[in-house]
């Protein structure tokens, strides 16, 4: 079987499933902002106010939910950090008819109980499989999951070395069998021994680890079973300590990354504005 044979029909790059999730913020007169060269993660706005709630995932990080959504359609989902939902929702549309369980602490941001709002509401009128619980993980992940497995698993929790292990033993054995779980700023918030000990301790035979050098925060993926998809990630992936992440990549030096710094807070934040 030649490439083109083999791969012919094999794209799942659903816009609509983007624009759907857009739209219905819009709607409710909010306005999903996915972000600009100075600030990477997408943002939630409200009359041109910055929504105090914590960022979501970038457009590098949907393009890689849609690679994985072509490869490896999930039907059900586990998302640990919601923030405003937009991560939640993209999951939901790119997968249509799948089931979604998202649990959040309510913790980063003023206004997290506001993303939690906007969540459930969009969720109960255009993605009615998608559940949020407000909790922590992985204690509370009992009462958040309506199912014992699950082939799509996003972990966007507190960016610690030692959460990312709490959460990935929380949901290791929530797996199905072809499954993958992405794990999220792995190499921006410096979470590297946590996912050193990840791959050392708690990955099966049946397991392929993934740096995902090319996303704009250094995620990274756990790939179960799911042929394919992992052959596909074998030809793209390098080590995240090639290279570093958000402020500053090494070939830009000290003073481009502090002018990157600068300009993020002056046009990305409450304080920049403030200052402007």
């Amino acid at each position: 079987m030649d490439l083109e044979q083999k791969y012919h029909g094999n794209s799942r790059m659903d816009i609509g499933a983007i624009a759907k999730v857009t739209e219905s913020y819009k709607v409710l007169g909010y306005e999903v902002s996915l972000g600009n060269p100075d600030c990477l993660p997408t943002r939630l706005f409200k009359d041109d106010r910055l929504v105090e709630a914590s960022f979501a995932i970038s457009l590098s990080d949907i393009l890689v939910f849609q690679w994985i959504a072509g490869f490896a359609p999930w039907q059900r989902a586990l998302i640990i950090g919601n923030s405003f939902g937009f991560s939640t929702l993209v999951i939901a549309g790119l997968c249509p008819g799948c089931y979604v369980d998202a649990i959040d602490a309510e913790i980063e941001g003023i206004e997290n109980r506001l993303g939690s709002r906007l969540t459930t509401e969009i969720a109960k009128k255009h993605f009615p499989n998608v559940r949020l619980t407000i909790g922590f993980s992985p204690g509370d992940l009992p009462k958040a999951c309506r199912f014992d497995a699950y082939d799509f698993i996003f972990i966007d929790g507190s960016h610690t070395n030692d959460q990312l292990i709490s959460d990935f033993r929380g949901i290791r054995r929530r797996r199905a069998e072809d499954s993958v779980v992405y794990l999220h700023d792995v190499g921006m918030a410096r979470m590297h021994a946590g996912w050193a000990t990840i791959r050392s301790q708690f990955l099966a035979e049946n397991d392929s680890a993934f740096d995902l050098h090319f996303t704009s925060f250094g995620s990274t993926i756990v790939i179960s079973g799911n042929p394919e998809l992992r052959r596909f990630m074998e030809n793209c992936c390098h080590p995240l300590g090639d290279c570093f992440f958000y402020f500053g990549a090494k070939h830009t030096g000290l003073r481009s990354a502090l002018r990157m710094l600068l300009r993020t807070v002056l046009y990305s934040t409450p304080l920049g504005r403030m200052l402007r």
